[in-house]
């Protein structure tokens, strides 16, 4: 296996420890597989992170028992490898920020979202409020930042020499296929700010639904499934179950702390909008509750705003501003602000259909005219585009570089995986 492939793995290692969290139970009687350490393997670890790495269509009844047989003992080796990795970095105390943990939980469930459509679906795949969501997956964030920190650590002294990348091109230039046609993306996401009086209306809006409600003209429950701007708790008359102190925002736990049951709470501003409370039960630190939410839309005043500041950055960025400041400065979005802003290479058919027409006819080093998506105001910079060639040493060291430098690199890291091994109790079942 390449190491770009190996990368990708590491990358999809905390989605696949989030599929496990979920698994049923049922599906699969559990008994250890392997020990490594302190640290223990499951049978039911190595089939989520089989069925995970083969795609949720494949269903594992198909495959053939010897190629089954051989996945798995690859997955397992994979699994002993992350713990192996695991118990060094904890040996070398090795240690990441809240900080940096709350960061990357942040994006990584704000990634989860975006591939299921939205917090409510996320919230009903895992049948628990997003705050549990996070709660629950934060150990396991934590781990992954370890694992990868260390592997880091390890590689960055690793380096390839011009004649090791001429060597290396010799030998893959037969069976490199043609560049295709591709477009490298950075933006700047910018978001509305709201004014007062969008939140003042909202609250409106929720001081109105509180009157309703305690006139007894409508339930808690059907006005929530009406009316709530949360789907994922609409659709259960509100209910956001059992909580922690802790894991909702400070705001909503302020007010739900403070009353009794059957109470329903005047209205609470948090970052997600208007809440109207009410307090179902409450067992020592625990609290089970339900809500309704009232969005706070930005009015045409707090949009126009927007698209002004982007129409200026425009403007400086094509009188020559470094578009990464800028980026860091302005962009709300934080999985890409540190970097740039950049959002990755995408071929023609992949990208966004919101992003299509603003980036038709541009240019490597153009910038869009700003436009609008559900997450924002965009400002898009074409930071790179290629169109179908053969590939070239002259024209691509760079890129060929790069592959030789991560394959000497997954070169190093499986020695030193071996080495870890051979010095870690290890013992397959």
């Amino acid at each position: 296996m390449g190491g770009t492939d190996k990368v990708k793995r590491w990358r999809l290692l905390l989605a696949l420890l989030m599929t496990i969290v979920a698994a049923s139970a049922e599906e699969i009687i559990d008994q250890i597989v392997a020990v490594v350490d302190d640290e223990i393997i499951l049978e039911s670890e190595v089939y989520q992170y089989l069925q995970f790495s083969i795609g949720s269509q494949v269903s594992l009844d198909s495959i053939p028992p010897a190629k089954l047989d051989s996945l798995h003992a690859m997955v397992l080796d994979d699994l002993i490898a992350q713990k192996l990795l695991l118990t060094r970095a904890r040996t070398d105390s090795i240690a990441v920020s809240t900080k940096e943990v709350d960061k990357e939980l942040d994006a990584r469930v704000s990634s989860l979202m975006e591939q299921v459509g939205g917090q409510d679906k996320l919230e009903s795949y895992y049948d628990m409020p997003l705050s549990r969501i996070k709660k629950n997956f934060r150990p396991l964030v934590e781990e992954t930042l370890l694992i990868e920190r260390i592997r880091r650590q390890k590689l960055q002294s690793v380096k390839v020499s011009r004649s090791e990348v001429v060597a290396f091109w010799e030998q893959i230039k037969d069976s490199l296929p043609p560049l295709q046609d591709g477009i490298r993306l950075a933006h700047i996401l910018l978001q509305d700010k709201v004014s007062e009086t969008s939140t003042q209306a909202a609250i409106a809006k929720a001081d109105s639904a509180r009157k309703i409600l305690e006139s007894g003209q409508i339930t808690f429950e059907e006005f929530a499934s009406r009316n709530s701007d949360d789907p994922g708790s609409a659709s259960r008359g509100g209910k956001l179950g059992t909580t922690s102190r802790g894991d909702l925002v400070p705001e909503y736990e302020a007010a739900a702390y403070a009353m009794e049951p059957g109470d329903i709470s005047q209205p609470v501003v948090s970052q997600f909008g208007v809440h109207l409370i009410r307090l179902e039960d409450r067992t020592g630190e625990k609290i089970t509750t339900s809500h309704i939410l009232f969005a706070i839309v930005p009015a045409s005043e707090d949009q126009n705003q927007t698209k002004s500041l982007a129409d200026s950055l425009v403007t400086v960025l094509r009188a020559g501003g470094n578009f990464v400041e800028l980026t860091r400065e302005f962009s709300i979005d934080t999985k890409t602000a540190a970097a740039g802003g950049d959002l990755g290479w995408f071929s023609p058919q992949e990208l966004p259909d919101d992003f299509r027409a603003p980036v038709e006819g541009l240019e490597k080093g153009d910038y869009s005219e700003p436009f609008r998506t559900r997450f924002g105001v965009h400002i898009i910079k074409i930071a790179d585009r290629i169109y179908s060639r053969e590939i070239t040493l002259v024209e691509d060291f760079g890129r060929v570089e790069q592959m030789a430098l991560a394959k000497k690199q997954d070169d190093e890291f499986r020695k030193w995986v071996d080495e870890l091994r051979a010095e870690t109790y290890v013992e397959k079942k």
